[in-house]
């Protein structure tokens, strides 16, 4: 059974390794019915040839038996066997009479014998006596008996008959009555006994069918060879298929189907290209919603990104120089929160547009979130950006926005930053894009700043006394503001898990981003208390959560700093007892960075907390060597791939092939995974491909102030549809 099970599974390897031919298989087929035919028509031939030819070789049987009947008639009349010289000289002329006897019928005895050279030494039984019984009653019959007396090896039609005298009866000439029936008296004076050999007119049968089967079996080849050549020509157009559908099964859509002539292969080659149109279409959607904002139809976060990535490297390349605008809008939140999202979208709309004819040829304008705006002005001077930046503002001080019979002026604050070199990367560009920004917000809105690296500096130094007093201040009065974005599992779970995110709250009501407070908070030693405040509150928001009877679970993002705080494991076990949470619903998220400042005590606290039932998770994962050594060292319960693998992912393979390879290794180690920048359905798609355990990205949802179940289940349901989101 094994034997069997194993020569199946080699069958079937094998069968997938090497598919067959259609073109093959046809003329396998054709070939096998061919030879089928053949065969069943040369045994019908020789069948029905063997049963006419024994049927004609009886009745010539039948006509020599009543032929030399009359002529050995005389020899029992004169009873001179001398008479039967002239018959047997007459018989040897014909090749097929072997032997030939004559019977007296008083005594059964042999009165006349022929023998044919041919029969050799081989000698033919006498008549026995019951044999001639036989023939006495085969007198009115007048048919013969066929016997077989002969050897085996001799192939002869023996026949046999009695010889008869027959005579009527009269009563004489006189009152003979013409009309009354005549009686037939016969007596039988002998026998005789021939064999016929027709061997000879077989074999010449049989040649002639051997030499015919040869003829057929030629004409069948050529015939097989013709039909292959004429079913590949007619075949040849569904053959042609095999190139472009490797094509499409590699992903390229970039193909036509030429399509045949019969009607058939015609009907095949529209629908391919009718889905490769369809393909092509669903990909273009897929592009566009991985590039391109859905709102304003500028490019999005994700491509700007690579392409202020590529616009360093061409400054370097080019020895060129360049600067990027960040544009953030003043009076959005109050347009928004006035008169609904619908009328915000109208706004990004109309303000898209008109950044739109601000910008030269060649620049490159995106839509990076919410209300900000970014540009890539090519081949600038300073004085150019500038002066890029000024006219923005102008437009910007006579743009009016008119909704529901309400006018508005809507401001923007730009930073700009040169690109002269490749000293910084994309994402410190950003920031310092980001910080000129933020300079032109305190210097009162409506204008513009350039940053300047060694002004920053000395602004930094002054700053951060007063980010000290507002980090205090939001720390004790609870100035923070946290917001949730929702993490969903690849098998549900039936709990709700979100990532924590933390703002601080201005005076004017505006929120800043961690970027613009966090650098600030760890030159002044006060990352650590934004950790406990944000651990605090978000295991208030879980206690909360488990009063209405959700379970939540909530990821928080712990600072580089936070292991070398005292009693960092202690303070977290005394909140988590405060509020009575469970701590299996707990997730820290840490990164390299925090770890490799104390690694002892980093790998103590955090086996402390995970006795105590709390998760780890490592992210950023693999943007350093040495993440896959902590990873085997530490005991993290999870690994959160870095963003800069996923954001390019669909486009890169070797993007795609480093996260499946995580993924993998991750599982190998009984580690889970989650990835974010999950931003599109062809994202989505892929690293559900590659098993990943968590998904996060704009797709399922932004950061919102509260925990919304509904949004939840909107995009647990979006993650486990098997249909592509466009």
């Amino acid at each position: 059974m094994y034997r069997l099970y194993i020569w199946f599974r080699a069958r079937s390897v094998f069968s997938r390794r090497r598919p067959r031919s259609i073109v093959n298989r046809i003329l396998w087929l054709f070939s096998v019915w061919g030879l089928f035919v053949y065969v069943l028509a040369i045994a019908s031939i020789w069948w029905g040839s063997s049963k006419v030819i024994d049927d004609n070789f009886s009745r010539q049987a039948v006509d020599w038996v009543k032929k030399l009947d009359e002529l050995g008639v005389p020899i029992y009349a004169a009873d001179d066997p001398v008479l039967f010289k002239s018959i047997s000289d007459h018989v040897s002329q014909f090749p097929e009479l072997s032997y030939l006897r004559y019977y007296k019928a008083e005594n059964n005895s042999v009165i006349a014998e022929y023998t044919s050279e041919k029969l050799g030494d081989h000698r033919i039984p006498y008549l026995s006596p019951t044999s001639l019984e036989r023939l006495r009653l085969l007198v009115e019959s007048e048919q013969p008996l066929f016997i077989n007396t002969a050897a085996s090896s001799l192939a002869l039609i023996q026949v046999a008959a009695p010889i008869v005298i027959r005579s009527f009866t009269s009563d004489g000439l006189i009152g003979f009555d013409m009309e009354a029936p005549l009686v037939e008296n016969y007596k039988i004076i002998g026998f005789i006994e021939l064999g016929l050999d027709f061997s000879v007119y077989k074999k010449h049968l049989l040649n002639n069918i051997l030499l015919g089967s040869l003829i057929v079996i030629v004409l069948f080849l050529i015939t097989v060879f013709v039909g292959r050549i004429v079913i590949r020509r007619s075949l040849s157009p569904l053959i042609n298929l095999r190139k472009p559908l490797a094509k499409l099964a590699n992903g390229n859509t970039d193909i036509y189907v030429k399509s045949g002539g019969d009607e058939e292969i015609d009907a095949i080659a529209r629908a391919l290209n009718t889905t490769i149109k369809s393909l092509k279409s669903r990909d273009e959607k897929l592009r566009k919603l991985a590039n391109y904002d859905s709102l304003t139809g500028l490019l999005n976060k994700h491509n700007f990104n690579i392409q202020l990535k590529h616009e360093i490297n061409r400054v370097v390349r080019m020895k060129s120089s360049g600067a990027m605008l960040f544009i953030d809008l003043d009076q959005f939140k109050y347009v928004n929160d006035t008169l609904g999202h619908a009328a915000g979208d109208h706004l990004l709309i109309q303000i898209s547009e008109l950044l739109k004819m601000r910008i030269r040829e060649g620049d490159i304008i995106s839509r990076f979130g919410g209300d900000e705006f970014t540009i890539i002005a090519r081949d600038v001077s300073k004085d150019d950006a500038e002066a890029i930046a000024a006219s923005i503002i102008k437009k910007m001080q006579s743009f009016v926005f008119v909704e529901n019979d309400k006018s508005f002026n809507i401001y923007c604050s730009i930073g700009v930053v040169m690109i002269e070199s490749g000293q910084f990367s994309a994402s410190e560009v950003f920031s310092q894009a980001d910080m000129a920004c933020f300079q032109a917000k305190s210097a009162g809105r409506n204008c513009y700043r350039v940053f300047d690296s060694v002004e920053q500096d000395e602004i930094r130094k002054s700053t951060d006394i007063s980010w000290s007093k507002r980090i205090s201040d939001s720390i004790e009065h609870d100035g923070f503001v946290m917001s949730y974005q929702p993490v969903i599992a690849s098998q549900d779970t039936g709990i709700e898990f979100y990532e924590v995110l933390v703002r601080m709250r201005l005076d004017d009501g505006s929120s800043v981003l961690p970027s613009a407070f966090l650098p600030a908070a760890e030159r002044l030693g006060l990352t650590d208390e934004i950790d406990y405040w944000v651990i605090r509150n978000a295991i208030r928001k879980m206690a909360e959560c488990n009063l209405s009877e959700r379970r939540v679970s909530l990821a928080i993002n712990l600072s580089n700093s936070i292991f070398e705080a005292k009693d960092f494991s202690g303070k977290v076990n005394r909140y988590i007892k405060q509020y009575d949470v469970d701590p299996s619903l707990l997730y820290f998220e840490i990164n390299e960075q925090s770890v490799l400042r104390q690694i002892d005590r980093a790998g103590l606290c955090i086996k402390e907390l995970v006795d105590l039932g709390c998760h780890f998770t490592l992210e950023d994962f693999g943007s350093a060597l040495g993440s896959y050594n902590y990873l085997k060292q530490l005991p993290i319960d999870m690994i959160k791939i870095d963003g800069d693998y996923i954001e390019n992912m669909v486009s890169d393979p070797v993007d795609q092939a480093v996260v499946s390879s995580m993924i993998k290794i991750a599982k190998t180690l009984n580690k889970k995974t989650m990835v974010e920048y999950v931003e599109d359905a062809a994202t989505l798609e892929m690293v559900k491909s590659f098993g990943v355990d968590f998904v996060q990205g704009y797709y399922f949802g932004e950061p919102r102030l509260n925990i919304d179940s509904m949004e939840y289940s909107k995009a647990v349901s979006k993650l486990h549809s098997n249909i592509v989101h466009l």
